[in-house]
């Protein structure tokens, strides 16, 4: 399973860096300078995500994997790919309940996926974003992830493979 997602996710070029402790005044406006930055490549996509939701680089990938996967099948749920990146890593189909999750709030720390983008394309978006940390995204709290994606499980250890599940699920799930 792992060498099957390695190889979907090197058929894009693919970045992702955690800027921590950002404060947002205006997140439309912030919205908006990252998607003039994203129509710069028409190929590109920027994605941000609000990390504290996201269990580790694993978690990210799998739903990286996912949602590349459901644009070939045509079986995404979203018209673009950073959206449907968002709808799988929330584990669930409706948009608006994994913007609500995901989407990036007034503080907090911002996880940006960048797929196919060019150099200077990072350099705009990391003018705009407060200090990298790329060490943030794999320092989650279970029990927030536990709570926001509804996992009954006693071991620690066992939330990331259940959520990959859901994940994964998302297809056959009504």
């Amino acid at each position: 399973m792992e060498d099957l997602q390695k190889q979907i996710l090197d058929e894009k070029q693919i970045t992702i860096h955690t800027y921590q402790d950002n404060i947002v005044d205006n997140i439309p406006e912030l919205l908006g300078k990252i998607n003039e930055i994203t129509q710069q490549n028409p190929d590109s996509t920027i994605q941000l995500l609000d990390t504290q939701y996201i269990c580790g680089k694993k978690h990210l990938k799998q739903a990286i994997a996912e949602a590349i996967v459901a644009f070939k099948n045509n079986t995404n749920f979203a018209k673009d790919l950073g959206l449907e990146i968002c709808v799988r890593t929330s584990a669930q189909k409706q948009i608006k309940d994994a913007i609500k999750l995901l989407g990036i709030k007034t503080s907090g720390n911002i996880t940006v996926i960048y797929i196919n983008t060019r150099d200077d394309q990072i350099k705009q978006v990391e003018e705009i974003l407060n200090t990298k940390n790329d060490t943030l995204i794999d320092e989650y709290d279970t029990n927030t992830i536990k709570k926001a994606y509804k996992i009954d499980c006693e071991d620690d250890t066992d939330i990331l493979d259940m959520l990959n599940e859901k994940i994964a699920m998302l297809v056959i799930k009504n």
